[in-house]
């Protein structure tokens, strides 16, 4: 069947094609026109065959009839003489061998008809047909639903085909008349059957149909043996392509002498074949490491995997992964830390040994697989190895670095029955070493799965939760230290599930952003809280602004400049009712001008921005500077036990002052003991958002809480105010 695919069945089929449309226009012309020649010779007959009827009807009888011509000379009627229609138009004997002369003479048959007035159907009253036995066939007329009658009947010459017995006659009707012109009989002569007329035409047909389907079966015949014989060395070159890219194949590529195509075609697998050597290297090794790459590891997986179940090999999988290496990149740069990359695969060679594989993923990723068949002990005595190794410091360039690893590790065998699981078991196990600290290996095991079902669980309980807006926002007020008076209050989402109970944004915010869930939240919680701003001015209640967080994979959308718009103007607030919060996290993989056009962008709408978390990221104090921020929020962390420490105190004062100086709104939050309070109102910022001036809370309980704080401010110190929000 193969003969039938590819290159031998498109160019066999093109010349069955081809040989079948040659075939076709020939055979039509041909049939056309001995068509039109059966058709003109047919035509002839018939008209010589009338002719030559009313001839020698008339001049037999002509006493009774005469014959009335038209210019060119067709009979357009037959005339009676005188008043002898009941005498002429009858049997008579001499009427049947006119008849048996007009038909041999034609060579058909002849047939007269007279009108029957009581019917107005052409009764037929001689004939040259008759029976096998000799004797005269039964009656006939000529009636209406007849393809002669119309004619006839309105005294008009009719020439067709007509049926008789069955079958097609090609005849003409000449009317016979009344001495006054009317209709009264019809003289009607035929040259024979009409399929006897065509059966040349028929013929050749056959003959067309029968040739064609054998010329073209030859052809065919031959365009498969011939280019089969054409095409075998194209077909030994693709096989041996195909083994080249399997790499099954050490032999030359055959057909390199040859001169013609299929030579030039063998050269050029040839240069490929020299090409594929030297990117062999390079296509499954790391560039920087020399060790394997993610390539080279997913093959060796799916060996590893096979043989972990059809052979006695008990394969190990480790995943490493260098603590904080992101913070040495970003402190030492791309080229120090390419060198510390080489140093840790040379580390992880010299402690695993040549046997085991050892690979690079990506970055500061590597992957081991070792095929010996280890037991758990030995396996943890060589994890230990791995790991204490790293905690001896490495000297690079005169700069002592201190690294440690992650370390997760599977037992094939047992763990994992396909290359995709045993990844995803292996990485599992990663994830769980580094969440604990760091610094240590872990062991995959089911419950690891457990929790990361748990997580899909809680992404998909997460997406109906948003579709169905089941997510709260309580706000946290922002209160100037000096005066106890509201500065703004912040939005804070909150999920209380229907069967889970509340889930902490600790759980549900990460699974957003991992799942791209965090745009659906985040433009949810900015349409809650604009609805509350709506309300809360429509009450009379002055909340400021409320503070809303944008996650950065929110920001970078393309429309979210246009939901913030429809926001305010679904709800009918002013753009400065809305503060969006920002963290660092906005300057990293993005020009400094992208980051200014969507904040001017957001300022157009006279929204009021702030950088959060300020401190524990990327930014610049250039970008401070440059960029349209209104307010600056120092993280919990510079806050936390800020009393007891002075050089917290002294970093703080700095902050502030230089938040103050580029003319910033100056806000501290997690501030929860009042010591905390104190020391910071103090130092001198504008603002504090914290525990101990109140938790999140609903909307409803934010008027009773501010006015609460707010009064306090007449009639206590801060010392007391404790005293005051706790009735």
């Amino acid at each position: 069947m193969h003969h039938f695919r590819g290159i031998t069945g498109r160019i066999t089929f093109q010349l069955v094609a081809i040989v079948t449309i040659t075939i076709m226009i020939t055979a039509a012309i041909g049939y056309t026109k001995l068509y039109e020649v059966t058709e003109t010779n047919a035509s002839i007959r018939i008209d010589r065959a009338a002719r030559a009827a009313v001839s020698i009807f008339t001049l037999k009888l002509p006493t009774e009839y005469e014959a009335i011509y038209d210019q060119a000379g067709d009979p357009l009627a037959v005339r009676l003489k005188g008043d002898t229609a009941d005498s002429s138009l009858i049997f008579r004997d001499d009427y049947d061998l006119l008849l048996k002369s007009i038909g041999a003479t034609n060579q058909g048959a002849a047939n007269l008809f007279k009108l029957n007035m009581d019917t107005n159907a052409f009764d037929r009253f001689s004939t040259t047909f008759r029976k096998p036995d000799g004797t005269m066939p039964p009656p006939m007329s000529i009636q209406s639903g007849h393809p002669a009658y119309d004619n006839i009947i309105n005294n008009r010459p009719h020439l067709g085909e007509v049926p008789v017995m069955g079958r097609m006659r090609l005849a003409y009707l000449t009317p016979v008349q009344f001495p006054n012109g009317q209709v009264a009989g019809a003289l009607a002569v035929d040259v024979g059957w009409v399929d006897d007329l065509i059966a040349a035409r028929d013929e050749l047909r056959s003959t067309i149909i029968f040739y064609s389907i054998l010329i073209l079966l030859l052809v065919a015949a031959f365009g498969i043996i011939r280019m089969s014989k054409e095409l075998l060395p194209l077909r030994s070159l693709a096989k041996f392509a195909t083994d080249l890219a399997q790499g099954n194949t050490e032999q030359e590529v055959p057909f390199k002498s040859r001169k013609d195509e299929v030579g030039i075609l063998a050269q050029s697998i040839n240069h490929v074949a020299e090409l594929q050597n030297k990117l062999a290297y390079l296509a499954y090794t790391d560039e920087l490491t020399s060790l394997g790459n993610r390539s080279n590891y997913l093959g060796l997986l799916d060996r590893a995997i096979e043989e972990s179940h059809t052979t006695d090999n008990g394969w190990i999988l480790m995943h490493v992964d260098i603590d904080g290496f992101k913070q040495i990149n970003d402190m030492h740069g791309q080229i120090f830390g390419d060198v510390i990359l080489k140093k840790v695969s040379e580390t992880i060679i010299s402690v695993i040994g040549k046997n085991a594989d050892v690979s690079r993923l990506a970055s500061d990723e590597f992957t081991i697989l070792i095929e010996e068949n280890l037991s758990e002990k030995q396996t943890t005595a060589l994890s230990h190895k791995l790991v204490d190794v790293f905690s001896k410091p490495i000297m690079i360039n005169t700069i002592e670095i201190f690294l440690t690893i992650s370390l997760g590790t599977t037992f094939l065998k047992y763990h994992a029955e396909t290359a995709d699981e045993a990844h995803r078991n292996t990485n599992l196990a990663l994830r769980k070493a580094k969440d604990n600290g760091g610094d240590q290996f872990v062991y995959y095991a089911s419950d690891m799965n457990d929790t990361l079902q748990g997580q899909m669980r809680l992404e998909r309980y997460l997406q109906s939760a948003i579709a169905d807006r089941e997510i709260e926002i309580h706000f946290q007020p922002q209160i100037n230290p000096m005066t106890n008076t509201l500065t703004g209050l912040e939005a804070l989402a909150r999920w209380n599930h229907a069967t889970e109970g509340p889930i902490s944004p600790t759980q549900f915010i990460p699974i957003a952003e991992a799942s791209g869930l965090i745009v659906d939240l985040g433009t949810l919680v900015i349409d809650l809280a604009c609805e509350q701003a709506a309300a809360w001015r429509k009450e009379g209640f002055d909340f400021k602004h409320i503070a809303v967080n944008v996650s950065p994979i929110q920001l970078w959308q393309g429309n979210f400049i246009n939901v913030v718009k429809d926001m305010i103007e679904k709800h009918g607030i002013l753009g400065s009712d809305i503060c969006v919060e920002i963290t660092e996290g906005i300057f990293v993989d993005h020009t400094e001008i992208r980051v200014t056009n969507i904040l001017n962008a957001l300022r157009e709408l006279g929204v009021m921005l702030s950088l959060d978390d300020f401190g524990m990221g990327y930014s610049s104090l250039g970008y401070l500077n440059r960029l349209p921020f209104d307010q600056l929020k120092i993280d919990r962390s510079f806050v936390s036990g800020i009393d007891k420490d002075h050089r917290k105190q002294h970093v703080l004062q700095g902050v502030i002052s230089l938040g103050k100086g580029l003319h910033l709104n100056v806000v501290v939050e997690g501030t929860e003991t009042l010591e905390e309070v104190d020391t910071v109102r103090d130092i001198g910022c504008d603002s504090i958002q914290g525990f101990y001036y109140a938790k999140p809370t609903t909307a409803k309980q934010i008027p009773h809480i501010v006015e609460k704080i707010e009064g306090s401010a007449l009639a206590f110190s801060p010392n007391d105010l404790r005293k005051v929000l706790k009735k």
